[in-house]
């Protein structure tokens, strides 16, 4: 599965079990997560993302559904054996049952539906045998939404209350920083002293500029916001974004170069991007290339001769390589799957539970018109 095996894939004493369920409890308390007399259907898997039904399961649910997958990094009795591990470190095992499909969970117990891969995709075979009160999380923002993991349109017509996570009120995007850090010391640029040159849209990258900023490096940024705005977050305005050639022609006097973008497959570096990786070794030989959330053409950066670092391991989870942010992150889902479940066994419409859990829970709503943005 990996070049060098890692401690977090670990099954043993390597594995940082004890520090990650410290973790966890502490974001149970700090959520009040309290899922007693609900069920669960969540995934088995790898890494630190094994602790999701290891959460569930501490802050009360009556069981656990995991369900493991074979994947491009790891075969499901890989996904099996470390989430068992750590569910009998925490001393839950009895109410995590590990499943090879989600057939075979009694999926009309279910009142908790994550959308995360072992799950997915969430769609009628799914909605249509959960309990009738149930309800969907969206492990992640609603700008991270995709309709073929999740059959949004189905869960209005099904009337089961679904809603994202808000990353933004719930202070994710503070860890951008230390992903971007680990990238940096990994491709062996020292922070303190180095010029970085950001480039990033939406909220995150924000984050990022500040977080280097105060570790001491010099930030060169390639965004949209205003040069006093930037200034704010500590970094100095180069352009507009990165295929400007006013941000290429900088790129010499930087040692790395961090990609931040909002939506998560946004693709910078590579064909039909605004760089090819051709373009950016002219600019810049010796540059190296962190990537945070979006897609980039590693194999054209090497050939190129240039490094690159993907934060997380993957596109779609820059947050994977540290336990902390995912924990935070998967406890606030579970969060607003509880509001929103006990909002509709009350009596609460699908509309007025996914509304509380925006009051309540740092949710986020989808939007009304599906057909708008997918």
């Amino acid at each position: 599965m990996h070049d060098a095996p890692h401690p977090r894939f670990a099954c043993d004493e390597s594995f940082p079990g004890r520090q990650v369920l410290r973790l966890a409890r502490r974001a149970i308390e700090r959520y009040r997560l309290d899922l007693r007399g609900l069920r669960v259907l969540t995934e088995a898997s790898t890494g630190y993302r094994r602790v999701t039904p290891v959460i569930a399961a501490l802050a009360g649910a009556d069981e656990v559904y995991a369900i493991g997958r074979d994947t491009a990094q790891a075969a499901r009795k890989e996904a099996e054996a470390q989430t068992a591990y750590l569910a009998g470190l925490a001393g839950a095992q009895d109410r995590v049952k590990l499943l090879a499909t989600r057939l075979l969970a009694p999926m009309a117990t279910v009142d908790v539906i994550t959308d995360l891969p072992g799950v997915r995709p969430v769609d009628e075979a799914v909605l249509r045998n959960v309990a009738g009160t149930a309800a969907v999380a969206l492990m992640g923002s609603a700008a991270a939404w995709r309709a073929s993991d999740v059959d949004v349109a189905a869960c209005r017509r099904l009337g089961i209350a679904v809603a994202a996570v808000d990353e933004d009120a719930i202070g994710l995007y503070r860890y951008l920083a230390v992903e971007v850090a680990r990238g940096l010391l990994t491709l062996a640029v020292e922070i303190v002293g180095s010029t970085v040159l950001v480039a990033g849209d939406g909220k995150g990258y924000a984050y990022v500029v500040h977080g280097l900023a105060q570790m001491g490096a010099r930030v060169l940024v390639a965004a949209p916001e205003s040069a006093g705005r930037i200034a704010l977050y500590g970094g100095e305005k180069a352009a507009d974004a990165l295929g400007d050639e006013a941000a290429l022609g900088r790129l010499a006097e930087a040692d790395a170069l961090v990609l931040c973008p909002e939506a998560p497959g946004t693709r910078w570096i590579g064909p039909g991007a605004a760089v090819d990786a051709a373009r950016l070794a002219a600019a810049a030989a010796h540059i190296a290339v962190v990537t945070v959330g979006g897609e980039v053409d590693r194999r054209a950066l090497a050939a190129a001769g240039l490094r690159s670092y993907l934060a997380g391991g993957g596109p779609d989870a820059p947050f994977e390589s540290l336990p902390q942010p995912l924990i935070e992150l998967h406890t606030a889902g579970l969060k607003i799957a509880e509001v929103m479940t006990r909002a509709r066994r009350r009596g609460s419409s699908p509309l007025a539970a996914e509304q509380l859990a925006a009051a309540e829970a740092h949710a986020e709503q989808l939007p009304k018109d599906l057909g708008a943005r997918r």
